[in-house]
């Protein structure tokens, strides 16, 4: 379970890492000072879940979620009691008091680790897409999935490429990730994903990254941090 720290008080950031960092599984994806890098963070990182300060300069805790598009488990830290009703009429998960005690914490934890593993299995109960909707020139085209050589984000947009070209797609990295087959589909970068069976040369580079020239004759950047699922569906 990746997550966010947001908070605009360093030793509040510090504390939460501390203590959230002693939970397996846990890691911590970022942090952020304010509102408007909490958005930004959000949008960039794909959290799991969000520890969220409410009172912060600029834009408190619920102006940043009525500006977030996609919205992961929030859990709201704050030192006032008073926004308790107001959290939960926002669906937060839980509602932390500060100081944050290690037994509050855990059990905020464990709520997210519930709600995590029923979105996984409802994940898991649906059959892989087999065909996508894609936007290009004010016209909606449907295609197999198997045509695609790679879905990639580029200004937050993200596309599907294929031998036509590329389409809009009304979707994000990460939910395609969640629904196309994965013994076909696979991240390589946190800002795209690959059709194994478009995969003509891996050029690996052990020092940073490596990259994939696909059959169309594209290269993709192959990130460290997802060479290892490569290597294990490939063999090499």
């Amino acid at each position: 379970m990746r997550v966010l720290i947001v908070d605009d008080e360093r030793r509040a950031r510090e504390r939460l890492v501390r203590l959230l960092t002693a939970f397996e599984g846990v890691t911590i994806a970022g942090e952020a000072a304010n509102g408007l890098e909490a958005i930004e963070q959000v949008q960039a990182l794909r959290p799991d879940a969000v520890f969220l300060d409410i009172q912060m300069p600029g834009m408190d805790g619920f102006e940043v979620l009525e500006n977030l598009t996609t919205r992961p488990h929030v859990v709201f830290v704050t030192a006032y009691d008073q926004y308790a009703l107001q959290a939960f009429a926002a669906n937060a998960l839980d509602y932390l008091l500060k100081p944050v005690e290690p037994e509050a914490l855990a059990r905020a934890v464990g709520r997210l680790r519930e709600r995590q593993a029923n979105l996984d299995a409802l994940v898991r109960s649906r059959p892989p897409l087999q065909r996508l909707v894609g936007k290009r020139l004010q016209r909606l085209h449907v295609f197999p999935v198997e045509s695609i050589s790679h879905l990639f984000a580029e200004d937050e947009l993200v596309f599907a490429a294929t031998a036509d070209g590329r389409f809009l797609l009304n979707s994000t990295l990460r939910d395609l990730e969640s629904r196309l087959d994965p013994a076909h589909f696979i991240r390589v970068h946190k800002s795209a994903i690959v059709n194994l069976a478009h995969v003509a040369e891996i050029d690996p580079d052990s020092r940073s990254s490596g990259s994939l020239r696909l059959l169309s004759g594209e290269t993709l950047e192959l990130s460290r941090r997802y060479a290892a699922r490569l290597r294990e569906l490939l063999g090499w």
